[in-house]
């Protein structure tokens, strides 16, 4: 069994979970996932390392609310424990030897946008992150972006955050 030891409400459809998971937060790279099963009855779901920390022996998933499995491990509280916690899984994003990258994300895919362009910043990258929402009430890791972009410019569908995407529709042919 693998300890929660912090969970944050992002927006109201989108949670983060730092698990406990040593051996998993000692080889996490930008890129890779794991696959976590909420209790012994649920099913195995892929999630995104949003975030690890060596020292603690933690990684973060950062996960939307959709179905019954991100349902039932959204019901998990600080204490409690997943039943699976495997990997790190996948290839980690090449970063080596850039110099100047834009990372663009969108939604509750900024979970994948984050560690890479951190990533790229521990690593001297000149970081321009793009990050888009439908509305402010969703927006997540904005202070996580600007503290590891040179250059950080968030959008929304709506306009209540940052600067108001065009949508098709404003787009003349």
């Amino acid at each position: 069994m693998f300890k929660i030891v912090n969970k944050q409400v992002l927006n109201p459809t989108v949670t983060r979970i730092d698990v406990y998971a040593p051996f998993v937060a000692k080889k996490a790279e930008a890129g890779q996932f794991v696959i976590i099963r909420a209790n012994e009855n649920g099913e195995r779901i892929p999630l995104t390392v949003a975030d690890y920390d060596r020292e603690k022996g933690t990684v973060a998933v950062i996960f939307q609310i959709v179905g019954a499995t991100t349902y039932a491990l959204n019901q998990l509280e600080v204490g409690d424990s997943v039943a699976d916690f495997v990997g790190p899984l996948g290839n980690a994003t090449h970063t080596k030897g850039l110099k100047k990258v834009a990372v663009v994300g969108g939604g509750v895919g900024c979970a994948i946008a984050y560690p890479v362009a951190k990533k790229l910043h521990e690593e001297g990258c000149e970081v321009h992150s793009i990050v888009g929402f439908r509305c402010k009430d969703l927006v997540i890791l904005e202070d996580e972006f600007k503290s590891v972009s040179d250059k950080y410019v968030l959008m929304s569908d709506d306009g209540t955050a940052g600067t108001k995407v065009l949508s098709p529709t404003h787009l003349k042919t």
